[in-house]
């Protein structure tokens, strides 16, 4: 069914002008199934993926829009979205101070993301840091293929954003990992915050005019709360039932436009791979 919904998609897609995606499922609280089950629930493996774009990418609002549909249309909940500003395009764009394309929205972590992994074009993508067709770096028109080709397959990591909490400018949160069956390696946690919806310049090849003063990105992450490459979470495998919980506690950054439009994404990898085993994201509390 999702295959034929892609083929749809993919097709609609083709067809399309310049229409942006209505609002999409909202960041999932749901787990795969919610409470302890000591290594006996069925987890399936959910897909980040990751858009390195920049505000005056020409071609890149046609990206956010198929990952939005790919989204929306196809994998809800089962696909995260986060939109990382790096490159020469994400660079704000003289003169200074017009209030054109003046906003910056890099961080430490996604220029370091943009350096190791050296796109030469833009707008490319990251899903799960799975390499597709021989690259890690993935260009927009085979994000479809690419994650179709690893979601929804049996995972051993039941991962969760259990608590957020936000108080003044500093936001707590504790992400619970169990494992449903044992694992060998090592694997480290990310924990990303994004914001959704920010109002600003964007440059759009599909649109006409192509500058658009009010353009709605998308998914914006904003900062790692414990670095850029993460804090380990296993450490030379695990067993079947073993549990792990990682509080954290962050300032929010002064980029933050609305701190209601937050979420947080907490992804797990391999560290000898660097492939995204699992991933969630849960929506700030209102």
């Amino acid at each position: 069914m999702r295959t034929l919904a892609l083929l749809l998609l993919t097709a609609t897609l083709g067809l399309a002008s310049c229409d942006y995606v209505d609002d999409p499922t909202p960041p999932s609280t749901d787990n795969n199934g919610g409470g302890g089950g000591g290594g006996t629930e069925e987890v399936t493996r959910k897909v980040l993926l990751e858009d390195i774009t920049g505000h005056r990418c020409p071609n890149c609002p046609r990206a956010a829009r198929v990952a939005q549909a790919l989204k929306d249309d196809v994998y809800g909940e089962d696909l995260v979205l986060v939109a990382i500003h790096a490159g020469f395009f994400s660079i704000p764009f003289p003169p200074l101070g017009d209030g054109q394309y003046d906003t910056d929205h890099r961080t430490v972590a996604g220029n370091a993301y943009n350096t190791t992994y050296g796109p030469q074009s833009y707008p490319i993508g990251l899903i799960s840091r799975k390499p597709f067709n021989g690259s890690i770096l993935v260009n927009d028109g085979s994000w479809g293929s690419a994650v179709e080709d690893i979601i929804g397959t049996p995972s051993p990591f039941k991962l969760e954003v259990d608590t957020i909490i936000v108080n003044g400018g500093t936001v707590t949160t504790e992400i619970d990992l169990e494992l449903q069956e044992a694992v060998t390696g090592d694997y480290n946690l990310v924990v990303y915050l994004v914001e959704d919806r920010v109002i600003d310049w964007q440059y759009d090849s599909e649109s006409s005019p192509p500058d658009i003063p009010n353009y709605e990105h998308r998914h914006i992450l904003r900062g790692n709360l414990n670095g850029t490459w993460g804090a380990s979470a296993i450490a030379g495998g695990g067993t079947a039932g073993q549990s792990f919980s990682f509080p954290y506690t962050y300032t929010v950054p002064s980029n933050v436009v609305n701190v209601n439009n937050c979420y947080l994404v907490a992804w797990l990898y391999d560290v000898g791979t660097e492939e995204v085993m699992q991933v969630e994201e849960r929506k700030f509390p209102q």
